[in-house]
């Protein structure tokens, strides 16, 4: 019975210690105080906890439209007020860039953020090489995102023993006509069209799902592949926490940097973040398509930041093709991540894994130099056993804060053929 009583005081005492969210607070340049306090995360009422203020915080700094955040919690009784000091600001810049090895290619890009004093981020983007064009638009505000693509492709497809086919993409620069003639079994011209529509929404802070349609057309110029359309539609769940964002185009403007200071220092402890997508693909009659598709796919990453800011990064891919045809079968370079590879495989189903280790060489005011040696492997299933496709490598990159896009060179060696790479490295997924 005093083991009782005592349990209970003990719940009543964390309950009477358990603070609320009171009245918050917004002063903003342009942005509609009513506007930013919709994105802030914690409400009037919501339970207030050091680790969530953390996280709400990290989510104004990563809209990368302020000049200045400042944040400031009174506690008020059982109730915390929070204050919020914005000085947010709109940009648009445009960015060119080239990749050039065996094949070049050249695109440019035009980002935008809070023009309409909502805090959301657009894009325009368009690329080409001698293998086709691409072109993208989009905008995510708040919980929506909405985008557009388009590709063509014309590309000769090459194929070799153990069911390996050349890597292709407007922005594939790789070129293995030379390099494996001895082994090559068959070629054909190869054209691809597709337009795809992506539309997802945020139902909180770590869950998103989202519905892709895409028209896809595929024709080759010798019989006995499957031309004609293979229209799809995708739907899949995201989820994510702790997991860096990538581009911030609004530094180039001075936007964006609010928590500069606060990434240069080190952790007081090591924090753990991951991301894991689940989807599955259709198409037949009902969209359109001249072949039937059922894919289901998986993607997850998870990544340990130490104290030091160094990130070791393990991520795994799977994906099941369970009715497909030929072009729509599953190809080893969709399951791996860090290296760049001149041939592929293409199967039934398959899965992959891949470990990095990002070390700072440099972490200063200017900018982060990184080097990140890793490994990976995939295996496919095709023609009645796994085949893998490994590697191992480096890339090199350094990032300017005022230039959100890492820039360097990576290294992989392929330990399947012997293969060496090294190409010009623009972005980043970490």
């Amino acid at each position: 019975m005093k083991i009782f009583l005592s349990l209970l005081l003990i719940c009543f005492s964390l309950s009477a210690l358990a603070q609320t969210v009171g009245n918050v607070s917004v002063s903003s340049t342009r942005m509609r105080p009513e506007t930013l306090k919709k994105l802030f995360l914690l409400k009037p009422g919501d339970t207030f906890s050091p680790e969530i203020y953390e996280k709400a915080q990290d989510d104004l700094h990563r809209l990368r439209v302020f000049k200045k955040l400042d944040f400031t919690a009174t506690p008020q009784g059982d109730k915390v007020d929070v204050t919020i000091n914005a000085q947010d600001g709109s940009y648009i810049f445009p960015l060119a860039f080239a990749a050039g090895g065996a094949k070049s290619a050249a695109g440019v890009s035009l980002a935008g953020g809070n023009l309409f004093k909502q805090g959301e981020s657009t894009f325009l983007f368009g690329g080409g090489s001698q293998d086709g064009i691409t072109a993208s638009t989009g905008i995510t505000q708040g919980d929506e995102h909405l985008s557009v693509s388009y590709t063509k492709l014309n590309f000769d497809q090459r194929f070799y023993s153990g069911y390996r086919s050349n890597m292709f993409g407007v922005f594939s620069t790789t070129d293995d006509e030379d390099e494996y003639t001895s082994d090559l079994k068959a070629q054909v011209h190869s054209k691809k069209e597709q337009f795809s529509v992506t539309y997802s929404h945020r139902f909180s802070r770590t869950v998103r799902a989202f519905i892709r349609p895409e028209y896809v057309r595929y024709a080759y110029s010798s019989p006995g592949f499957d031309n004609g359309n293979h229209n799809q539609i995708t739907l899949g769940l995201h989820l994510t926490d702790d997991i860096r964002q990538g581009t911030n185009m609004g530094a180039l403007s001075g936007y964006g940097l609010t928590d500069k200071e606060k990434s240069l220092r080190n952790l007081p402890h090591p924090r753990q973040g991951y991301a894991a997508d689940i989807y599955y693909t259709g198409g037949g009659n009902w969209t359109g398509s001249d072949y039937t598709l059922a894919k289901l796919g998986l993607n997850a990453a998870w990544v340990l930041e130490l104290k030091n800011r160094h990130m070791f990064i393990v991520q795994g891919k799977a994906q099941d093709a369970f009715k497909a045809s030929f072009s729509d079968e599953i190809l080893s370079a969709d399951l791996l991540t860090f290296g760049r590879y001149d041939r592929q495989i293409r199967g039934e189903r398959g899965a992959g894994i891949g470990t990095s280790f990002v070390y700072y060489l440099l972490r200063n005011h200017t900018g982060l130099l990184s080097l990140a040696p890793f490994y990976e492997t995939a295996y496919v299933y095709a023609g009645g056993k796994y085949r893998s496709h490994s590697g191992a490598g480096a890339t090199l990159s350094y990032k300017l804060w005022r230039f959100p896009l890492p820039l360097g060179i990576n290294y992989t060696h392929n330990l399947q053929d012997g293969g060496d790479l090294v190409g010009f490295v623009i972005g980043g997924a970490f």
